[in-house]
């Protein structure tokens, strides 16, 4: 076996999300097998002492990871504001940049436990780049909206298009298409992402009715909410991953269903003053809820724990004390993900992918019995010891040597440019970094 994680205590997240003390054996990027005292040669062993917790990797399902320069930087504003600001932002930013600020959002995410994110940006090749110097895997949905309205060079549906061809059969990322909301592009578009999408069997994204000023534009336009007008359309369905989703009635909770799945993003939605997801509505409905931190601008950090926690608190605020339990809160992290992106990881089985986030409470006796309370509601970052993704360990009690280097020259490079004007490409150096 290439690794073994021993003597954890492991959330599983099986069909009967069982937990229990034992090892996982992991060979070849995949989980081999669960077990108590698994015996035989391993390359590694990472010894957990019968305390720390072993927890599928958690899954950001909405972000836009290079803009981490913009971390801390905007305050008491709401989604119009954020959008002008953030364009500006946009319009100056370089391939090279999108790859180094990449570089630092991919490492703040490996530093959380998180071991698969869906980026929701344009110059996604750079993005790409910056998986693959770190070993790391991701699913990149290209952005498209009306030429009008965009800030990228070229047109976004050719640039989507030629991205998702040029990704085929990658090991490390899987393409998708994203349309940038209602608000910024026409049914055209949208039909036209759909149609490419189709094509090239991949699947799409799209904001959806985060602010009542986006339903309200629809309406005048449409006659109808965001959700229908999608769902008139053909664009609700099951290769969907649809974002945000606050200001739905709850019969477009049902129709909401119809998708692979929905992002809760509760901080941003919070922080933008946008409003609160009906998230137990969309449960109720059957729909397949997820998590999503989106951008560090509208967020200020890319945690999933911080995420867990803060969307379960605040759906009892709405909903009452038995609105969403915790188990509930982890399965929308890990394995509703999964099942969203079809990724097949999401649990602690064998077969299934190797992605598995170590942590280490401070005190196992306070744990003991109420692991899935202690995820949700008590753990944080420096409770992560170790991040596992396709059985490569990527973070243990800190950063390999190559990683290091990597963020510090990223760190370099982002405050040189600060209040510059971006310029240049990428390197062959990064283009072919692995």
């Amino acid at each position: 076996m290439d690794l073994l994680v021993k003597d954890a205590i492991i959330v599983t997240q099986n069909r009967e999300r069982s937990i229990g003390r034992g090892d996982i054996a992991i060979s070849d990027g995949k989980i081999e097998k669960v077990g108590s005292r698994l015996k035989g040669p391993s390359h590694r062993t990472i010894e957990c002492g019968g305390r720390m917790l072993a927890v599928p990797g958690f899954i950001n399902t909405h972000c836009h990871i290079p803009m981490s320069p913009l971390k801390g930087m905007l305050d008491c504003v709401g989604l119009e504001e954020f959008l002008s600001a953030t364009s500006d932002f946009d319009r100056r930013n370089s391939k090279e940049s999108v790859y180094y600020s990449s570089i630092l959002g991919i490492m703040e995410m490996i530093r959380g436990g998180i071991t698969d994110f869906v980026d929701f940006y344009y110059d996604e090749d750079a993005v790409k780049a910056a998986v693959e110097a770190l070993s790391y895997k991701a699913h990149l949905a290209w952005v498209t909206l009306d030429r009008d309205k965009t800030t990228q060079r070229g047109d976004p549906i050719s640039n989507a298009e030629r991205f998702v061809k040029s990704v085929a059969g990658n090991k490390s990322v899987e393409p998708m298409i994203a349309v940038q909301g209602v608000y910024a592009a026409g049914k055209e578009t949208y039909s036209t992402a759909l149609d490419i999408a189709k094509e090239n069997g991949v699947m799409t994204t799209t904001h959806i009715s985060e602010t009542q000023q986006e339903v309200k534009e629809c309406k005048k336009r449409y006659r109808t909410t965001p959700v229908g007008f999608l769902d008139r359309i053909g664009f609700l369905n099951k290769r969907l991953l649809a974002a945000h989703c606050v200001w739905i009635k709850r019969k477009e909770a049902a129709l909401l269903s119809k998708c692979a799945g929905v992002s809760y993003n509760p901080t941003s939605n919070m922080k933008l003053s946008s409003g609160v997801s009906p998230i137990m509505d969309l449960v109720e409905q059957g729909a397949n809820v997820t998590l999503g931190t989106d951008s560090v601008a509208s967020n200020d950090s890319l945690s999933m724990l911080n995420e867990m926690k803060y969307g379960n608190l605040v759906q009892r605020i709405c909903r009452g004390s038995y609105a969403l339990t915790a188990q509930q809160t982890l399965d929308f992290a890990t394995l509703n993900a999964s099942i969203a992106l079809g990724s097949g990881a999401g649990s602690i089985e064998a077969g299934r992918p190797a992605d598995i986030a170590i942590l280490s409470p401070e005190s196992f006796q306070g744990v003991k019995g109420r692991e899935i309370n202690w995820i949700v509601y008590s753990a944080g970052r420096d409770n992560v010891v170790a991040t596992i993704v396709n059985g490569n360990v990527l973070y243990y009690n800190g950063f390999n040597e190559k990683a290091r280097a990597l963020g510090k020259k990223a760190e370099r490079y982002l405050e040189a440019k600060k209040g510059n004007k971006s310029s240049g490409s990428l390197s062959k150096e990064q283009r072919e970094s692995k």
